[in-house]
């Protein structure tokens, strides 16, 4: 058999007290009401009323941060700035030197030194070059 809370006992029965109640005043007033209606109506008047009491006592709802950003997107566009700037100056810095080889440490730390040791002294990378070396870097397991 199908347990009904309490609560819900209470407000069917309130329900069909105050139907029933408004039914008899119809009738003492001479509306004419007819039951089959009258009994949707007091149907959809009482849910309304009662789903209203009960957003009437909902906590107010409170709004969570999704998770921290990774570190990873920002170090995306802070390459970017740093490739591009590479490209477009006149005498680059070794700074794309520096994060190809932050990469290949990340990888392989002996990819690592190895990358390092072949950029030791080089201060503009061709596109060609640094294509390569991403691809020996994306290709170590």
């Amino acid at each position: 058999m199908i347990r009904v809370p309490d609560r819900w006992r209470g407000r069917a029965g309130g329900g069909v007290v105050l139907a029933g109640a408004g039914f008899a005043v119809a009738t003492w007033l001479d509306m004419e009401p007819q039951p089959l209606p009258y009994v949707v109506w007091s149907v959809v008047v009482l849910t309304t009323a009662y789903l209203l009491i009960d957003i009437a006592d909902a906590p107010p709802a409170e709004w969570r941060q999704g998770p921290p950003p990774t570190d990873r997107v920002d170090e995306a566009s802070s390459d970017l700035r740093v490739l591009s700037s590479h490209v477009q100056s006149d005498q680059p810095s070794d700074a794309v030197a520096h994060r190809l080889v932050a990469l290949a440490r990340a990888r392989d730390p002996d990819l690592g030194e190895t990358i390092r040791r072949e950029l030791a002294d080089t201060r503009r990378l061709a596109p060609a070059d640094i294509d390569r070396i991403l691809t020996r870097i994306e290709d170590v397991p």
